[in-house]
C-alpha cells in the first residue's frame, strides 16, 4: 500500500462522532507501511477512545488492502506539522520585457547624476545637430517635474493633438525648428504650474509618453530622451520598459559634478545601457576681447574618469552667454549661430554619437 494513499483516506475520516473536528490523519504521531501491514501510533486523551479509534482506523484502512492493523496510543498529542511554503517563483529578469519604441531606430538617453550642469541644453542642441546632419530626429522631455524642452525650442504656445487609432489613443508630437518635440510641459495649464504627481500617476504619464506618441509618418531616427537628474525612479524605469541603444552623460569640470559621473555610469551599467559617452559642458571659457581661454571651473579630469570607467569625453562645450541667451528665445544655439565654437563642438559630438551606433548596429 502507499503511504500517500493511506493517508489521504485518514484525513478523510472524520471523528464528529465523539464531537471533535479533528480527522484521523490529525492525530497520528507516527506511521509505518509494510507490505499489507500498518502499524500506526496515534493520540487520545482518554482510554475511552481507543476501542472506538482502533475500529475507525481499521474500518478505513481494510478497504484499502491492509491486511493486519497494529493501533498504539499515546496521550501525548502530535507535533504540528508545518507546511512548507512553496518554493519562491525564479526570479524574474527586469529587463526580459523591454520594448522598441513606436517607430524610433535609435534611443538615446541625456542624463546627468546632478542637477545644474546644464544637461537640457546639451539635450536639446544635441537633437538639433543630429537634425542639421540630415536625420530625421525627435526629443523628448522626460523631466517631469522640471520641463524646459517647450521654452528652449520656442515651442510653449505648440498644441498637442490627441488621435485614435487601432492601436489606442495617440498623441501627436508638434515639430519646432525640424524636431518633432514632446514634453509634459505642452499638458500643463502655463509654463509655472508645478507637477504634483505621484509614483503610479507619473510612470503611467511617462509609458504614455514612450509608447502612446505619434512621432510622424517616417521613422525617427533619432529620439533624444531628456532625463530628470539624478539617479532615480524614472531613470531605471526607463531602463527596465525600453530598449535603449546608449546614454550620454553630462557633466561640468568640478570634482563635486564628477563625483556624480560616476554614479550615473554606474547607475546605467545596472540597468543595462551601454554608455555612449561624458559631455562636459562650460569646460571654458574664451574671452571675447582677447581670444584667451579660461578653464573658470579649474583643469578637467572628466577625459580620465571617462577611460577609468571604460567610456570616453565625447566633447567639451565652451561657456557661451548666447548659448543661454537663445535658449530664452527659443533658439538652440546650434541653429542660431552656425559658425560658433559651441556649435562646431556639438556637430563634433552629434557625429561621434552617429558613428558609434552606426558602428555599434553594424
Amino acid at each position: 500500500m502507499a503511504l500517500q494513499g493511506v493517508m489521504d483516506a485518514l484525513k478523510r475520516t472524520t471523528l464528529q462522532e465523539i464531537g471533535v473536528s479533528f480527522s484521523l490523519s490529525d492525530i497520528i504521531k507516527d506511521i509505518r507501511i509494510s507490505g499489507d501491514d500498518v502499524y500506526i501510533k496515534i493520540f487520545s486523551p482518554s482510554e475511552k477512545y481507543y476501542d472506538y479509534l482502533r475500529e475507525k482506523i481499521k474500518s478505513t484502512l481494510k478497504p484499502l488492502g491492509a491486511k493486519h492493523i497494529e493501533v498504539e496510543f499515546s496521550q501525548e498529542p502530535p507535533v504540528q506539522r508545518q507546511t512548507q511554503p512553496p518554493p519562491p517563483p525564479p526570479p524574474q529578469n527586469p529587463f526580459e520585457n523591454r520594448r522598441r519604441i513606436p517607430k524610433v531606430d535609435k534611443v538615446i538617453l541625456v542624463a546627468s547624476g546632478k542637477g545644474g550642469v546644464g544637461k537640457s541644453t546639451v539635450a536639446v542642441n544635441i537633437a538639433s545637430a543630429l537634425r542639421r546632419l540630415g536625420y530625421n530626429v525627435g526629443y523628448l522631455d522626460a523631466d517631469m517635474y522640471g520641463p524646459s524642452g517647450p521654452t528652449m525650442f520656442g515651442a510653449k504656445d505648440k498644441k498637442v493633438i490627441a488621435k485614435e487609432t487601432p492601436e489606442g489613443t495617440k498623441i501627436i508630437a508638434p515639430e519646432a525648428h525640424g524636431v518633432k518635440v514632446m514634453s509634459i510641459g505642452f499638458l500643463l495649464p502655463s509654463e509655472d504650474t508645478p507637477v504634483i504627481w505621484r509614483g503610479p500617476v507619473l510612470f503611467k504619464a511617462l509609458t504614455q509618453f514612450l509608447f502612446d506618441i505619434d512621432w510622424g509618418e517616417e521613422n525617427l531616427d533619432f529620439l533624444v530622451v531628456d532625463l530628470p537628474p539624478g539617479t532615480g525612479d524614472i531613470q531605471i524605469t526607463i531602463g527596465q520598459t525600453v530598449e535603449v541603444d546608449g546614454a550620454i552623460i553630462v557633466t561640468t569640470p568640478q570634482d563635486v559634478a564628477l563625483i556624480d559621473v560616476k554614479k550615473g555610469i554606474q547607475m546605467f551599467n545596472e540597468v543595462q545601457i551601454p554608455i555612449i559617452g561624458v559631455v562636459e559642458n562650460m569646460s571654458y571659457f574664451i574671452c571675447p576681447d582677447s581670444g584667451k581661454k579660461y578653464e573658470i571651473f579649474g583643469k578637467s579630469k572628466t577625459a580620465d574618469v571617462a577611460k577609468d570607467y571604460s567610456t570616453e569625453l565625447l566633447g567639451q562645450i565652451p561657456t557661451d552667454p548666447k548659448v543661454a541667451e537663445f535658449s530664452d528665445l527659443g533658439i538652440p544655439v546650434v541653429l542660431a549661430k552656425e559658425d560658433s565654437t559651441v556649435t562646431q563642438e556639438f556637430l563634433s559630438i552629434a557625429r561621434k554619437l552617429v558613428e558609434k551606433l552606426t558602428r555599434k548596429g553594424a
